[in-house]
């Protein structure tokens, strides 16, 4: 967790994910082995003490890219 900010019925958390791809993926179905770091906001809504609502945002072409993860060409 790098900063989290709560205001009225909203709380923000701004993570760094770090881990090594080891699973399978639709993309990539053979693990690489590499690591990676990727930043991540989610954004929460609390109703009477629980969680009633998750949106979040990430630096996926950032993942991939690190992952080695080939692109599809344009025909």
């Amino acid at each position: 967790m790098d900063e989290l900010v709560g205001e009225g019925d909203r709380v923000v958390a701004r993570v760094t994910q770090r881990g090594v791809h080891r699973g399978t993926h639709a993309r990539m179905p053979e693990p690489t082995g590499r690591s990676f770091e990727n930043e991540a906001i989610w954004i929460f809504t609390v109703t009477e003490g629980k969680i009633t609502e998750i949106r979040a945002v990430s630096d996926r072409l950032g993942l991939f890219l690190q992952l080695g993860w080939t692109w599809p060409q344009a025909a």
